[in-house]
């Protein structure tokens, strides 16, 4: 009989060019017509269902390794959320995008924005965090333990992906001020915030740079999950490994 892993080959660990994804995009003044909104949501709705497709395989590889706490499967478990939680805030961000686009009632749109930058203030400090405190905690820095147990150029990206995310952490606020109006309900304050133009296409490219960069770090563990399939296929291909 054959087992799966004889059809299963080693996979490449590519060589991306991060850098690209932080490069900060400045509006123009440009505004949308009525045909680059809607080649912007197919491209919002074909980007959510890519992802969407992510999610069940990530849970159900978490119930299979649920039992097995072995350094390996600890460190497997770890990528595993952090993929997790990064694919949920694309698709989270995308999603607010989508309805602050759609939204045809001036308040709605307002409103839209408002949570827009919740996600951006809290998806960011989340990833990352913005001073030693939240960085502790952050989901980039769950990977420092384990990255012992990858190879050389994944430490290097991991090091090189950390500059620029440490870089995009001081770039602003973050709409921290924003993130506070929408979350301590100052009502005062609040409706004045409400009450600033909305101009759609700054709105847009202001959500898309956590989308960029959560997608730099998601490039990122496909390769660290690359190196834990090449060792699984490494362990079978000697003997080590048993397909049950």
């Amino acid at each position: 009989m054959t087992n799966e892993f004889d059809h299963i080959h080693y996979s490449p660990i590519r060589n991306y060019q991060y850098e690209r994804w932080f490069r900060e995009v400045q509006y123009n003044g440009k505004e949308l017509n009525e045909d680059e909104k809607k080649e912007f949501l197919q491209m919002v709705n074909e980007t959510i269902s890519i992802h969407l497709e992510g999610l069940p395989v990530l849970k159900e590889s978490l119930e299979q390794i649920k039992d097995l706490h072995d350094e390996f499967h600890e460190a497997y478990r770890v990528v595993i959320s952090v993929s997790q939680f990064a694919i949920i805030t694309m698709i989270d961000s995308m999603v607010i995008s989508k309805y602050f686009i759609l939204a045809d009632k001036d308040y709605d749109k307002r409103f839209m924005r408002g949570k827009m930058k919740v996600i951006l203030n809290e998806g960011f400090k989340k990833l990352y965090g913005f001073e030693e405190k939240t960085h502790q905690k952050s989901e980039w820095n769950r990977l420092v333990p384990i990255l012992r147990l990858f190879p050389e150029n994944v430490q290097n990206q991991y090091k090189h992906l950390s500059s620029s995310l440490e870089e995009h952490s001081k770039s602003s606020s973050w709409w921290k001020y924003e993130r506070d109006l929408e979350t301590h309900l100052d009502a005062e304050k609040l409706y004045a915030s409400r009450c600033e133009d909305v101009i759609e296409s700054k709105v847009m490219l202001e959500s898309l740079k956590l989308f960029r960069t959560l997608r730099a770090v998601n490039f990122f563990l496909i390769n660290m999950f690359a190196c834990i399939r090449n060792f699984i296929v490494s362990k079978y291909r000697c003997g080590e490994l048993k397909e049950n």
